[in-house]
């Protein structure tokens, strides 16, 4: 206010003038709250969080949160605007920008987010009461080696019957991951169908939290929202 419209607009893009704070988190050194104008770039808030952690390549990220559609390694210079993100497929939305590495599996991801939906649903409407808890089951079979091909048409079609249809958007956000992961990933979720991958959860495994997979140790000194983005994801 006390800078002026042509102040504010001096930041950001033409179309998507501004600045704007993103959330950054996951495999970075400095997760946290970054403010710069629309039109960043992931590879400059990257810089910024001081880089990804060692040993990790960035694979897969959120640029709003699990709510968007996800992006790859391919869109790390994708301005994060609104048209800019809306072009690529997916949504600037809470610019909850989360890091996802090669050590990171996106179908395991979208079971976690999945997880998160179904909870959180409140179970009035029933695509998403029924879709979110049909979802979470077949990505846990498929994560425990159990998939069928036809698992993956399955997915798609209860997020086809979710997507737009649900009395609030928890639906359509819980169509996201799920979609985008299998656009971008689907070679991930058919080597578990397949057997080139090993079971995530073999037989036995009970559901809930008692079935993530152990992590390896984290370096000393690795900040706290580090060590706790596995149980986020």
């Amino acid at each position: 206010v006390l800078g002026g419209s042509a102040w504010f607009r001096g930041m950001g893009t033409e179309k998507s003038p501004g600045p704007k704070i993103f959330s950054i988190s996951g495999r970075v050194h400095h997760p946290g709250q970054y403010e710069c104008g629309l039109g960043t770039t992931l590879r400059q808030l990257i810089e910024l969080a001081g880089g990804m952690l060692p040993g990790h390549e960035l694979r897969f990220w959120t640029p709003g949160g699990s709510s968007t559609p996800l992006l790859t390694d391919e869109h790390l210079d994708v301005p994060l605007d609104f048209e800019s993100m809306l072009a690529a497929g997916t949504m600037l939305g809470t610019t909850a920008v989360q890091v996802f590495s090669d050590q990171d599996c996106p179908v395991y991801a979208a079971y976690r987010w999945m997880e998160f939906y179904h909870h959180e649903s409140c179970g009035k409407c029933t695509p998403c009461r029924e879709g979110n808890y049909w979802m979470k089951q077949v990505l846990r079979r498929i994560l425990s080696g159990q998939g069928t091909h036809e698992d993956l048409g399955t997915l798609l079609d209860a997020c086809d019957n979710l997507l737009g249809r649900a009395f609030c958007a928890l639906g359509d956000g819980a169509a996201s991951p799920v979609m985008s992961s299998i656009g971008y990933f689907r070679q991930d979720y058919l080597d578990y169908i397949e057997g080139r991958k090993a079971p995530m959860f073999p037989a036995g495994t009970p559901a809930g939290l008692a079935g993530v997979p152990a992590r390896p140790a984290s370096p000393a000194g690795t900040p706290a929202a580090v060590l706790l983005v596995g149980a986020e994801q």
